[in-house]
């Protein structure tokens, strides 16, 4: 008897951990899959670190529930209904949490794991015991539908391993892309003359060429190519439908977007866009997208998040297995369904058996929750699925390559799902930036003890480095950089357009003459510090105010590309985190026993005066070419404040300035580092590189330093 006993109290602990442990990763995969639709939203760095590593121990769990399951005398209908049911919802938590292209690589040896593990339930199906019909049938539907995920999963993975010939199409259409457009003058506004292409390229080959172009006559016969729809077409289809101007104007950057896309994938395949310095590329952005439309003055930004969001899903989840609305909607209603038939006639009805061990009714319990789980997690993604960004394109492709109206009739009823031309709401990123203040963290020591701890795989921060929170990015700070591109003509300078415009060039010049950029950046944001802190609180919303805060924010925000991404900026990475830690080291030396924003101020003074007083020795440039960049920025700062002397216009001078800065900075070669941070929710930065790229301008011009051209 006392061995009965032990091996009952045996099996009822054996029992109670089962049904903690699938309860407990049930709710983990459901986190992960709602995470998943917002996860290009994050940029916190531990949610998603949080959520990789719930996502790896997730296979490690459910193996160790169905391991209980195939080991014990757990071989019942129930404890196979919880297996399949995990398996479902792991099979859909497969893409949530992807932050980088290291991720992807690692999903497919957990998605090698998943294949195993459906074997092994399906083992555990067909060796199960009892004759609940409504438990058998939630089972093998279950299973069904993990089998079709993960064959989709399976074929994305071989989708992208394969060459991406859509972008050798779309870069030899390009290449002749003037002589495929009309005689007439292009207009941006309504994209006459821009044949870019906006979908169908996937139907047409490569064309096949002796020399180094490709043939003109191969491009033209690709063009009237039915399956081929230019940006043009669209722009006109979508003005012929019967909604309002807002709707059709958000139709239109939408669809400008995804054809944007496909240009700016050329550059990560190694391709020069053939449009690169070309007026028309330049008109496209200055009056195309910078313009106050119906929707506002924001389209442009507009534009490219909702590109950077197809880039996205490009790099990082490709959902090439697409299927139609109707089969969304089949697969959310049968799984509700079946849903309900479990969860009350399974658990209710007469072929369920009560469990002789264990809780009384917590096995019921635990059913009901997990096919609740299941069946809610599957509507969430059939509706997430049927409003995506790429069902949208699709379904407007089709409506133009086959001239027919957005609005369809069935038996004289409009489909509700087609009643606005409308897309959908596209958030690829949280609106904020990364802030940065170099005279606040320079006497941080951070402990490093994570690094310690794993032995160094988590990198270690350097002396100065302590991320703060990101800040919420104003529009009127995006607007103020959009205005400075209109206003330069896509002219970049490092700011001495602003210096020229306002008299300030002959006596600061020196300080857009750096040898390194780094050097300018963290020069002018410590005399944008210093402006700040001697200003006292933020006034309210007028000029000044406006003036203030454009200064600031993207004074501090390049401050962090220089603490944080170096590899964004124009000097090597190397030579970025060198000069960054020195000047971390001299702000010590110079400003040691300062803690308090008063006193850091006053010894600013104190070095100002006494780089003043040395002025007699040597010029200007040639002594701020050998001190420090503390003493740099304390000359400065006295030179600004002496020759504008109104705290107005001198924030006025300091807002135009960051935001040529920050334009000049971001032309870029490295487009890895563009694509890597896509999956840690985005920088702004990277939505300028592709604003400037669209508009044609892939570099800086040559001989930044120089002050006097123009």
């Amino acid at each position: 008897m006392r061995g009965i006993r032990e091996s009952l109290s045996s099996v009822q602990g054996r029992l109670l951990r089962l049904e903690v442990v699938v309860l407990l990763s049930a709710l983990i995969l459901a986190a992960l899959v709602l995470y998943g639709s917002a996860n290009r939203r994050s940029s916190d760095k531990l949610l998603r670190g949080v959520m990789w590593m719930a996502y790896s121990l997730s296979y490690v769990v459910v193996s160790y529930a169905v391991g209980i399951i195939q080991d014990g005398p757990f071989r019942g209908e129930t404890f196979v209904l919880w297996a399949a049911a995990l398996l479902l919802i792991q099979a859909s938590a497969y893409a949530a949490p992807v932050h980088s292209r290291r991720d992807v690589d690692q999903r497919k040896k957990l998605l090698l794991q998943h294949v195993l593990q459906t074997g092994l339930v399906l083992w555990l199906i067909v060796d199960a015991t009892g004759r609940n019909t409504s438990y058998r049938a939630a089972i093998w539907a279950f299973w069904a539908l993990n089998v079709l995920k993960t064959a989709a999963k399976i074929a994305e993975m071989i989708q992208t391993s394969r060459p991406d010939l859509s972008v050798k199409v779309v870069a030899e259409y390009m290449d002749v892309g003037e002589a495929l457009a009309s005689d007439q003058r292009p207009d941006p506004v309504s994209m006459k003359g821009y044949r870019y292409i906006f979908h169908g390229e996937e139907t047409v080959l490569p064309v096949s060429h002796d020399g180094a172009r490709p043939s003109r006559d191969d491009m033209l016969a690709q063009r009237a190519s039915k399956s081929v729809v230019t940006i043009d077409q669209v722009y006109k289809w979508i003005d012929q439908q019967p909604y309002s101007e807002v709707e059709k104007d958000r139709a239109r950057d939408f669809c400008l977007a995804f054809a944007l896309f496909k240009l700016l994938k050329r550059r990560f395949y190694g391709y020069v866009p053939a449009e690169a310095g070309s007026e028309k590329a330049r008109d496209l952005v200055l009056t195309g997208l910078i313009h106050t439309g119906a929707t506002g003055p924001d389209a442009a930004f507009r534009v490219v998040e909702a590109e950077l969001a197809f880039l996205y899903d490009f790099f990082y989840t490709r959902n090439v297995v697409l299927v139609g609305a109707r089969t969304y909607i089949c697969i959310a209603v049968a799984v509700a369904g079946l849903t309900m038939w479990t969860a009350f006639f399974g658990t209710l009805g007469p072929g369920y058996h009560r469990l002789l061990i264990g809780v009384r009714n917590l096995d019921r319990s635990v059913t009901v929750l997990i096919v609740v789980i299941t069946a809610g997690l599957e509507v969430f993604q059939a509706v997430a699925g049927f409003s995506s960004n790429w069902r949208y394109i699709k379904t407007l492709y089709r409506c133009v390559r086959d001239d027919r109206p957005w609005s369809r009739r069935w038996r004289g009823h409009h489909l509700w799902w087609k009643e606005s031309i409308k897309p959908p709401e596209t958030k690829y990123w949280e609106e904020k930036v990364g802030q940065y203040v170099l005279l606040k963290r320079f006497h941080h020591q951070p402990w490093n003890l994570l690094s310690w701890l794993t032995l160094y795989l988590v990198e270690p921060r350097r002396q100065g480095q302590k991320r703060g929170r990101r800040k919420p990015l104003p529009p009127e700070v995006k607007r103020a950089v959009l205005l400075s591109l209109k206003l330069s003509h896509c002219q970049l300078t490092n700011g001495v357009a602003t210096l020229r415009k306002h008299g300030l060039l002959p006596r600061l010049e020196w300080a857009c003459r750096f040898p390194k950029l780094t050097d300018q950046i963290l020069v002018w944001h410590i005399v944008t510090t210093r402006c700040h802190w001697a200003s006292g609180r933020p006034g309210r919303a007028d000029a000044l105010g406006e003036h203030r805060l454009i200064a600031t924010k993207l004074s501090n925000y390049c401050a962090y590309l220089v603490a944080f991404v170096p590899e964004m900026l124009p000097d090597s990475s190397y030579n970025a985190e060198q000069i960054f830690d020195t000047a971390v080291q001299q702000a010590r030396d110079h400003l040691g026993g300062c803690r308090t924003a008063s006193s850091i101020l006053a010894r600013l003074q104190e070095m100002e005066r006494a780089c003043l007083e040395d002025l007699e020795s040597g010029g200007v440039y040639e002594r701020a070419g050998t001190t420090t960049v503390i003493e740099r920025a304390a000359l400065l700062g006295g030179q600004l404040r002496a020759a504008v002397g109104a705290d107005a216009r001198r924030w006025q001078v300091l807002a135009e300035f960051w935001t040529e800065l920050v334009l000049f900075l971001a032309p870029s070669d490295n487009v890895d580092i563009h694509g890597e941070m896509l999956g840690a929710g985005g920088e702004f930065m990277t939505q300028l590189w592709a604003l400037l790229a669209h508009a044609g301008v892939l570099e800086r011009p040559p001989g930044h330093a120089s002050a006097t051209t123009g």
